[in-house]
């Protein structure tokens, strides 16, 4: 815990978050200043949200690559040392200051956030509050709920940990604190959220000139939700017991019943959720503004993007998680139906087309020119030829950065702007909107509370309006475990690529058997006519009479070493040597 002492003395250096509001960089100020100050208090207040909620690689990308959902392309977020089963308490790369050069350990970055919290809670009555009560019980509402993430964050990765309320000082030099139970921990953030709800505002007032977006009752209601799911889930408490669905059940409708929110888009914008900002789905989001060049937090469209468009194919989406995307007509898609292995992308979920850019799909050429100097197609050329050493302009063969090909023939188009110019944009930058939560994700959270408390009536009903909005059947009444079934796939598919399936397939208790060792997919996608493929390369639309071959191959063999390993990330170790009472989790030497 020690490095955690030595960053709590840099409080008085940090910078006010410019992505917010127009405050002052706190870097002018001391420490002691920033408290006799509404504005300044407000900066500091901005820089907690900043390291708080988190954004790319914890929005999603990073987990989605160490499940069944994603293969890194760089090892941004060091995936392959938990896909090949190589994590160890030695090789967690340091998360401060957070960047994306890093795992997502974040055992120092968060600790670090926390003392932040922390210190504002000791100063926080040092600021007059004549003409600034309200603004200061505002705030305190908001830090009480950002501590509560904070620890959040802590808990679904580590289980439980130590729990520090106090700041530290340059005095500080032995620790002696051990690690809390689940369910202390747990404890402690239900306690924040208690104590910070009647001090936050009723409804949202996230609007274009707030970009960060602020906490509010719904927020606080909605990370109840999550943490109750979590608690009442066998992977994480292996004797649930109802209290633990009916909380979750229990906030999720107060989010629901507050009618601040509502499903947004259909079966033909459901994109849009993620690239139209501050939508009546989002209940909490931030906005990275395109004007401040900040690499990876607003230039995710361009690296997610396939290289063939100026792209760098960060993460590339599995063949497994196509696959999960069923038929329109609700039925499974199978290679061994002659006509679904024929052509492959047709007759799909709606939400397929939205979330995932495949060989074909439409995608604007954004004045990309391709071989011998022409506009490029319109849509996405995955395919390749390796006898002739000829491929599509997304592909390996390109001719535009094949270093950045996809390694599964997919790229991500769930939360890219195909509008957006990588060719014109100063830096690549644009806005870029990061959901924390939204209203889709509290819908499936009912149900699977309802469904596991027999209440598969009311289950039922919010799992077919999540079907409803994408434009798929709905499903009819069955068991209770054809229910959870149900719910499962529809999380899996409504929610891909937004961090849940990680901590899903760990509190479901599946992940060894199931995902933790099965090889990631790709497609290799052959033309039958490689001659007229070629004219494809610079043809707006696909030439007449041609047509693919696809067969699943392995991108990725991968490993789970242990029974109980890599369930929880490995404790840094040069923490547990400073503090010895900090117990390591089990699988890690």
């Amino acid at each position: 815990m020690k490095k955690v002492t030595i960053l709590l003395m840099t409080v008085g250096t940090l910078c006010g978050c410019k992505k917010a509001l127009n405050v002052p960089d706190l870097s002018s100020y001391s420490t002691g200043t920033v408290w006799t100050s509404p504005q300044l208090v407000q900066a500091y207040v901005n820089e907690i949200y900043n390291e708080t909620v988190f954004a790319f690689k914890d929005g999603g990308f990073g987990w989605g690559a160490q499940t069944d959902e994603l293969y890194s392309n760089f090892g941004w977020c060091h995936e392959s040392e938990y896909c090949l089963g190589e994590a160890t308490p030695d090789n967690q790369s340091s998360s401060f200051p957070l960047n994306y050069s890093s795992t997502l350990n974040f055992w120092s970055t968060l600790y670090y956030t926390i003392g932040l919290e922390n210190t504002f809670f000791q100063n926080i009555s040092l600021l007059d509050t004549n003409g600034n009560l309200a603004e200061i019980q505002s705030l305190t509402g908001q830090v009480h709920f950002l501590r509560a993430l904070s620890y959040f964050e802590l808990l679904k990765r580590f289980g439980g940990v130590p729990l520090i309320s106090q700041v530290f000082t340059a005095n500080n030099t032995t620790f002696t604190q051990s690690r809390a139970s689940w369910d202390s921990t747990m404890q402690f953030i239900l306690n924040d959220l208690n104590v910070g709800l009647p001090l936050l505002p009723q409804a949202s007032y996230v609007n274009s000139n707030n970009l960060q977006g602020t906490a509010t009752v719904d927020a606080a209601n909605a990370l109840k939700c999550r943490l109750f799911l979590y608690a009442a889930s066998p992977g994480y408490n292996p004797n649930p017991s109802p209290a633990e669905w009916d909380s979750c059940a229990a906030a999720a409708m107060a989010v629901i019943n507050s009618g601040n929110y509502s499903l947004f888009g259909s079966s033909t914008n459901y994109g849009a959720i993620f690239t139209n900002f501050f939508n009546p789905e989002v209940i909490l989001a931030r906005v990275y503004s395109g004007t401040n060049y900040a690499d990876r937090y607003n230039t995710c469209y361009r690296d997610l993007s396939p290289n063939g468009y100026n792209g760098y194919s960060a993460y590339n989406v599995l063949e497994n998680v196509v696959e999960a995307f069923q038929m329109s007509d609700g039925s499974a898609f199978s290679w061994s139906n002659p006509a679904e292995a024929a052509n492959p992308y047709a007759n799909r979920d709606p939400r397929f087309y939205a979330d995932i850019l495949y060989n074909g799909a439409p995608f604007p050429n954004q004045g990309v020119l391709g071989t011998n100097g022409q506009p490029r197609p319109s849509f996405a050329q995955f395919w390749s030829d390796n006898a002739s050493g000829v491929g599509g302009l997304d592909s390996k063969f390109s001719s535009l950065s094949p270093w950045n090909a996809s390694q599964t023939g997919y790229t991500l188009l769930k939360f890219v702007d195909s509008a957006v110019n990588f060719n014109t944009a100063p830096n690549n930058t644009t806005n870029c909107q990061w959901i924390l939560f939204r209203l889709g994700e509290i819908y499936l959270n009912y149900a699977e509370a309802e469904a596991n408390l027999g209440n598969t009536g009311a289950a039922l009903t919010y799992l077919n309006m999540i079907r409803s909005r994408a434009g798929m059947p709905a499903y009819a009444s069955g068991t209770q475990a054809q229910l959870l079934t149900e719910i499962y796939q529809e999380r899996r598919v409504e929610l891909c690529f937004e961090g849940h399936r990680f901590f899903d397939l760990r509190r479901w208790g599946v992940t060894t058997a199931q995902e933790g060792s099965a090889p990631g997919l790709g497609i290799v996608i052959t033309p039958t006519n490689p001659g007229a493929e070629i004219g494809y390369l610079t043809q707006p639309v696909p030439p007449p009479g041609t047509a693919f071959t696809y067969r699943v191959d392995t991108v990725q063999n991968r490993v789970w070493p242990a029974a109980n390993a890599f369930m929880y990330y490995p404790i840094p170790r040069s923490e547990t040597q400073v503090d010895p009472n900090i117990a390591q989790n089990p699988g890690y030497q």
